[in-house]
């Protein structure tokens, strides 16, 4: 297989996970969650958690061992200085979340109280770090910089993870935005319906 014709193949592939992954994602957050949190209070966070898994990390194991043809711990550089990560890690978790925690104080005029659900702590603190990094800084940023120099691999994905994280917003508004421009061009023609 000649290089160009390999390069394309690559990011087709590429394109079809994130395409793949992004659809899988929407469709749980849209019309899964409900399901899932009828479970109850200990059983549901183990079936989000393994689901995020399914979506999330699964898939991205799977890509590597075929596509890359390589372990995905290796690839994902989980097993590369771990303790400075840990080291570094740590100190700096607790620094944001003291920022962020001071932030919701001061300027929100949140009262802070610490008291996280199991839900919170398996599906908010660790799953979705872990996933998001999996994904995002495992797989997608190093697959892009391979073909892009790193601050533009960087903020594709710098962007690809924050429009992850808008699947309810991006498809009610865009629900929205249909409805009243259809509403607007087929029987008001006044731009007054949708405010």
């Amino acid at each position: 297989m000649s290089t160009a014709i390999k390069e394309k193949n690559d990011i087709n592939i590429i394109i079809g996970f994130l395409v793949f992954f992004y659809l899988t994602w929407t469709i749980k957050e849209l019309w899964l969650l409900e399901y899932i949190y009828s479970f109850g209070e200990i059983i549901s966070p183990l079936v989000e958690a393994l689901v995020k898994s399914l979506i999330w990390i699964v898939p991205v194991s799977i890509y590597i061992k075929i596509h890359l043809y390589s372990d995905p711990i290796s690839y994902l550089k989980m097993n590369v200085n771990v303790k400075v990560g840990v080291f570094w890690g740590i100190p700096l978790s607790l620094l944001l979340g003291a920022v962020l925690i001071l932030e919701a104080f001061l300027f929100n005029g949140v009262s802070f109280h610490f008291s996280l659900s199991f839900d919170d702590y398996l599906n908010t603190v660790l799953m979705a770090g872990l996933a998001e990094e999996i994904v995002f800084r495992g797989l997608i940023l190093q697959e892009f910089n391979k073909k892009l120099a790193f601050w533009k691999a960087n903020i594709m994905t710098a962007l690809l993870f924050l429009v992850i994280h808008y699947p309810i917003w991006i498809y009610n508004d865009i629900i929205f935005s249909i409805w009243f421009s259809y509403l607007h061009f087929s029987y008001w023609l006044t731009i007054w319906i949708c405010f």
